[in-house]
C-alpha cells in the first residue's frame, strides 16, 4: 500500500508543479495588488485538478509510462489554461452539430461532463501514439519520462523562486494594520450620534474639470446639494491618484506616512496595504468605539469588496459558500475559478435541504450597481441614528453601462464608439446625480436633517482614455502602470485629482469656516464637531507617482503643480522622493 502510494505521488507530483504554472505567472503578472492570501483557492483548485488528472490516468501509467505521462500533461494543460474559454468556444460548435437550446445550469455542468472527456480520451490516445513513437525509435522510457520531469520541475522552479521571493518580501505588507486614532474624549460615547454616511462616487470629476474640460454645467445637481445644507467645492482634488489610496486616506483621517515609511523602500511593493487599511479603517473603528454600526455597502473592488470590521455588509459579488462558510473572493481567485474546470458545478451549486453545500453569487456589474443603490436606500429607510455607512459605487467609472435616464447603453467601452468616451462619461454622471437625490432626500427625512453626509470622489476620470481621439489600451494601461506622472500635463492633473466634494456636517459651519473641508481631514472635522476630539488639521498636499503601479508605495510631492501654491514643509516629509 505505501509502495502504491509513493507511486501514485510521484505521478502527481509533475502534474501539481504543471498545474500551478498558470496559477503562479498571473501572480507575477499582477503582484502589486494581489495578496498571498488570494492564493489559497487557486492551489486547491490547481491541486485539486492535478489529482483528478492523475487518478484518470493512474492505470494507464503505471502500464505505460509514457502514453499516461503523456496524457495526464495533455489533459493537465488544457484543464489549467482557460478552460472555460475553451469550453465557450466548443458549445456553438457542438451545438451546430446537435441542435440544442441554448445551455445553461445543469445542461451546462453536463456538457462540461462532455468535454471534460472528450479531452481526456483525445489526450488518451494522444499518448498512446506517442508510446508507440517511442517504442518504434527505441528511446528508453525512462529517460524520456526524466526528461519529462527535469523539463516540467525547470519551469515551476523558473516561476516558484521569484513567487517564493516576492511573497517573502512582501509578506509584511499582506498583514499590514493601521494605526488606530487617538482614544475617544469620555463625553464621546453619551453625545448625540448622527447617522454618517461616506459616499464614494468612483472617478466623478470636480464641477471645474466639468465645466472646463467636459463643456458641462453641473448645476442642476449642485443647487440641489447647496439648496439642502451641502457644502460644495467645485475646485476640490483629491490628495492621492487613485481610488485605493484616496480611500484609505479618508478612511483613516490621514495621509499614508506610516505605509509609506515602512514599505516605500521595499524593493518589491504591493497596494494590499492600503486595501488593508480600508478593511481596517480607523475612522470605523474609532466611531465603533462609541457606539455607532458600521455598514458596508461595496463591490467587487478590493478597495470596498469586504471589511474586517464593519458590523454588516451589503455585497453579493465574489462570494463562495462552502459547507455554509462565505467568503469573499478577490478578482485574482475569482479569475482562477472561473477558469478552472470546476466552475460550471461551482455555478449551479449545491444546496441541500436549504443548508448551503456549495453556492457561488456574483451579480455583473450593472446589477451589482443596481443592488448597491438600492441596498443604500434600505439602509436610508431604517431608524435614525448611530450608524456609520461606507458605500462605494463604481459610477461614473467604466464601463459606461448606464445612459442618462438608466437605461442601458449599447456602447459601454471608455473610446468613442457610438458616442464620444464624453458624452458617455456625461451620460453616467447624469445618471448617478438622479440616483443621489433621491437617496440624499431619503437620507434628509429620515434624519430630519441631522445625517452627516460626506458625498465625494476618491479620483477623477483618465485623461488617458477621455482625451484621446484614439483609444489604445495598451498605451494607457502603460502609462498607468509605469508611466512619471510629473511629466503629464497641467490639464492631465486637474483632470485625473479634480473630484467632485460635498459635505453635509450641520454642526460645522463650512461656510464661515472651511477647515477640515477636504479629503484626508473631513473624518477629522467630523469627530471634532461631533464627539469632542481635537484633531489638528492636516496640509493641503498632493502626491503622484513617479514609476507608476510599478512603485505602488512611492510618492513625489506635486502640491505646486496641481494648485500652483507653494506647498506645506510637511507635504514633503509625506513622500519618499523630494523634488
Amino acid at each position: 500500500m505505501l509502495t502504491k502510494s509513493k507511486s501514485w505521488l510521484w505521478w502527481w507530483a509533475p502534474l501539481a508543479m504543471l498545474s500551478l504554472l498558470p496559477t503562479m505567472s498571473n501572480f507575477l503578472g499582477n503582484r502589486y495588488q494581489v495578496s498571498v492570501h488570494d492564493l489559497i483557492l487557486p492551489v486547491i483548485l490547481n491541486l485539486a485538478a492535478a489529482a483528478l488528472v492523475a487518478a484518470v490516468f493512474y492505470r494507464l501509467w503505471r502500464r505505460d509510462q509514457v502514453a499516461g505521462y503523456a496524457a495526464g500533461i495533455i489533459t493537465a494543460v488544457l484543464f489549467g489554461m482557460d478552460y472555460d474559454d475553451r469550453l465557450e468556444a466548443i458549445t456553438p460548435l457542438f451545438q451546430a452539430i446537435v441542435p440544442l437550446p441554448a445551455l445553461e445550469g445543469a445542461e451546462l455542468a453536463v456538457f462540461s461532463l462532455i468535454f471534460m472527456a472528450l479531452i481526456i480520451t483525445g489526450a488518451y490516445w494522444a499518448g498512446r501514439g506517442l508510446s508507440v513513437v517511442v517504442a518504434a525509435r527505441r528511446w528508453k522510457v525512462t529517460d524520456v519520462v526524466m526528461g519529462a520531469t527535469i523539463a516540467i520541475t525547470a519551469t515551476f522552479l523558473f516561476k516558484f523562486v521569484p513567487l517564493a521571493w516576492n511573497v517573502a518580501v512582501e509578506w509584511p505588507q499582506f498583514f499590514y494594520e493601521p494605526p488606530k486614532i487617538a482614544a475617544a474624549p469620555a463625553t464621546a460615547k453619551t453625545a448625540a450620534k448622527p447617522d454618517i454616511y461616506y459616499i464614494v462616487l468612483d472617478r466623478y470629476a470636480s464641477g471645474d474639470v466639468l465645466k472646463s474640460q467636459f463643456g458641462y454645467d453641473n448645476a442642476d445637481f449642485f443647487n440641489y446639494l447647496r439648496e439642502n445644507g451641502y457644502h460644495l467645492n467645485p475646485s476640490s482634488h483629491s490628495n492621492y491618484p487613485y481610488t485605493t489610496m484616496s480611500v484609505a486616506s479618508t478612511m483613516q483621517a490621514d495621509y499614508l506616512n506610516d505605509i509609506i515609511g515602512k514599505f516605500g523602500g521595499s524593493s518589491q511593493q504591493t497596494m494590499i496595504p492600503f486595501d488593508e487599511t480600508i478593511r481596517n479603517s480607523p475612522t470605523a473603528q474609532a466611531l465603533q468605539a462609541i457606539g455607532y454600526r458600521y455598514s458596508l455597502i461595496g463591490n467587487w473592488y478590493e478597495t470596498s469588496n469586504l471589511s474586517d470590521v464593519a458590523d454588516e455588509t451589503y455585497q453579493q459579488t465574489g462570494l463562495l459558500t462552502v459547507l455554509g462558510q462565505t467568503v469573499t473572493l478577490n478578482n485574482f481567485a475569482k479569475n482562477v475559478l472561473i477558469q478552472s474546470p470546476f466552475w460550471q458545478f461551482v455555478q449551479g451549486g449545491l444546496d441541500i435541504g436549504g443548508f448551503k453545500v456549495l453556492t457561488y453569487e456574483n451579480l455583473g456589474d450593472v446589477d451589482m450597481t443596481r443592488y448597491a443603490l438600492q441596498s443604500l436606500k434600505t439602509v436610508a429607510d431604517q431608524p435614525a441614528g448611530g450608524r456609520f455607512t461606507f458605500a462605494h459605487f463604481l459610477v461614473p467609472h467604466e464601463p459606461f453601462y448606464f445612459n442618462a435616464d438608466g437605461s442601458l447603453n449599447t456602447d459601454t467601452g471608455a473610446d468613442n464608439e457610438g458616442a464620444s468616451a464624453k458624452q458617455k462619461y456625461l451620460n453616467q454622471v447624469k445618471y448617478i446625480n438622479g440616483q443621489m437625490k433621491e437617496i440624499l432626500s431619503k437620507i434628509k427625512a429620515k434624519s430630519q436633517g441631522k445625517a452627516v453626509v460626506v458625498l465625494q470622489a476618491d479620483e477623477g476620470p483618465y485623461p488617458f482614455q477621455l482625451n484621446n481621439e484614439v483609444y489604445d489600451e495598451a498605451s494607457i494601461m502603460g502609462e498607468v502602470q509605469a508611466g512619471d506622472m510629473r511629466n503629464w500635463s497641467g490639464a492631465d492633473l486637474r483632470m485625473k485629482y479634480g473630484n467632485l466634494a460635498a459635505y453635509h456636517i450641520p454642526a460645522a459651519n463650512l461656510e464661515q469656516d472651511p477647515a477640515g473641508a477636504d479629503t484626508v481631514n473631513v473624518f477629522r472635522l467630523i469627530l471634532n464637531s461631533y464627539f469632542g476630539y481635537q484633531l489638528p488639521y492636516l496640509p493641503d498636499c498632493v502626491y503622484a507617482y513617479p514609476n507608476g503601479r510599478d512603485k505602488p508605495l512611492l510618492f513625489v510631492d506635486i502640491t505646486k503643480r496641481l494648485t500652483g501654491q507653494a506647498p506645506d514643509s510637511r507635504c514633503q516629509n509625506n513622500g519618499t522622493i523630494k523634488q
